[in-house]
C-alpha cells in the first residue's frame, strides 16, 4: 500500500475545496413570486410560464445551476436588494424610473402588455386620464401599484387596492369591491383561469403600457456572475426556441 505525504493530502484538500468554492460561486437564486403564465411555480425547482421557460432553457445550455425561492413579491425584492449571498436574482422585474438605480439589469426576457379589466357591462377604460375617482386594484409593491400611484397622485392612494397576491383582485372585481383590475393581459386572463372563474364576466379596454420583464440582481454580485447570465439569456433570445416560447404564450 502506498502512503500519500501528509503534505500532499493538505495541498490536495485545499485545491479541491478551491474547485468545490469556485464551482459553487456559478450557482444563483432566483426569487420570484409564481405568477401563472409568465413565472410558475411548477414544484421540485421547475419553473413554468413564459419567463420560467426562457430561464430554463437559456441556463441549462450554458450550465447554470440556479434555485428557485418563491415568496411574495415585496419579500422577493428586500431578500434581492440585501443580496446577502451575492448570487441573488428577481424575475420578472419591470424595469421603471422608481427601480433603476436600486437594480443592475442584467437581461430583458420578455414584454408584456397592460390594461385595465373591468367587469361585464361597466364602461372600459382606455386611458389613464379615465381612472379618476375610482378604485383601482393592483399587485402590492408592483409595478402596476407604481404606475398607478403616479397617475392618480399620492393623495388619492385611497383609491388604491393594493392586494399581496393578484388572485384577490380578481375576486374583488366581481363583487364590485373595486372598479377595474390593473394587470398585464397575460397575467390578468391566466388569473382568471386559474381561480375557475368565469372568463365571459371580464373585459378590458385599450393596452395602456407595454412593460419590459428583466432578470435582475444588484450591484454586489459579481460582474463576472452577471456577465455569465447575461450571456445566457442574450445568446438564447437569438434562438428559433425562444420566439417559439413567445409565440406560445404571449402572441397567441
Amino acid at each position: 500500500m502506498i502512503k500519500t505525504p501528509r503534505a500532499v493530502n493538505v495541498i490536495l484538500f485545499a485545491f479541491l475545496s478551491c474547485v468545490s468554492l469556485e464551482a459553487k460561486s456559478e450557482d444563483i437564486n432566483i426569487y420570484a413570486e409564481s405568477v401563472p403564465s409568465e413565472i410558475e411555480n411548477l414544484g421540485e425547482n421547475r419553473i413554468g410560464g413564459v419567463g420560467g421557460e426562457i430561464l430554463t432553457e437559456a441556463l441549462k445550455t450554458n450550465q447554470i445551476s440556479y434555485k428557485m425561492i418563491w415568496s411574495r413579491w415585496k419579500v422577493a425584492q428586500q431578500q434581492v436588494q440585501a443580496n446577502k449571498d451575492k448570487k441573488s436574482f428577481i424575475v420578472p422585474l419591470t424595469r421603471n424610473p422608481e427601480r433603476e438605480a436600486k437594480y443592475n439589469w442584467v437581461s430583458k426576457i420578455y414584454e408584456v402588455n397592460t390594461v385595465f379589466f373591468i367587469k361585464k357591462g361597466n364602461k372600459k377604460i382606455n386611458s389613464l386620464k379615465e381612472i379618476q375617482g375610482k378604485k383601482i386594484g393592483v399587485l402590492l409593491e408592483s409595478s402596476y401599484e407604481q404606475k398607478i400611484i403616479n397617475a392618480k397622485g399620492a393623495a388619492f392612494k385611497n383609491e388604491i387596492s393594493s392586494v399581496p397576491y393578484d388572485n384577490l383582485n380578481a375576486k374583488k372585481l366581481l363583487t364590485g369591491e373595486i372598479d377595474a383590475w390593473y394587470d398585464a393581459i397575460i397575467g390578468g386572463n391566466a388569473f382568471i383561469k386559474t381561480e375557475k372563474l368565469d372568463r365571459n364576466q371580464f373585459e378590458y379596454g385599450n393596452v395602456i403600457d407595454k412593460e419590459d420583464n428583466y432578470i435582475a440582481t444588484t450591484n454586489s454580485t459579481s460582474s463576472l456572475l452577471i456577465n455569465k447570465v447575461k450571456n445566457a439569456i442574450e445568446n438564447f433570445k437569438k434562438t428559433k426556441k425562444y420566439s417559439e416560447i413567445v409565440e406560445k404564450y404571449i402572441t397567441k
